[in-house]
């Protein structure tokens, strides 16, 4: 994403980047590590890793994913559920008219 693109995220996307780069700087002072430690941990920029601790939606999903896995804060991306989502799939999927075999039954 270009840092132009910024500009079209809704105010909800850019509170939510700020709240997770507070995650990640919190959880970096928590474990004492210095931004220049955490680079070295985690092989992304002093940079990069200033802009996601600011709340920069600009980062790329990868320096997000690998800060989150040095922080050891990776499993609770994990847990995130949409229970919607779920329901949508699972009402889908009954709707679906079963195929019939291309095989006929030929058991005598």
């Amino acid at each position: 994403m270009n840092r132009n693109d910024t500009h079209s995220l809704g105010h909800s996307s850019i509170e939510a980047a700020r709240h997770l780069g507070a995650l990640v700087r919190r959880a970096r002072l928590a474990r004492g590590w210095t931004l220049a430690e955490l680079a070295e941990r985690s092989r992304v920029s002093l940079a990069t890793i200033k802009r996601i601790e600011a709340g920069a939606s600009s980062a790329s999903l990868a320096s997000w994913l690998l800060l989150f896995e040095r922080l050891g804060l990776l499993p609770k991306l994990r847990a995130l559920e949409d229970p919607a989502s779920e329901a949508l799939l699972n009402e889908t999927r009954a709707k679906r008219a079963r195929r019939k075999s291309a095989k006929q039954d030929l058991d005598f």
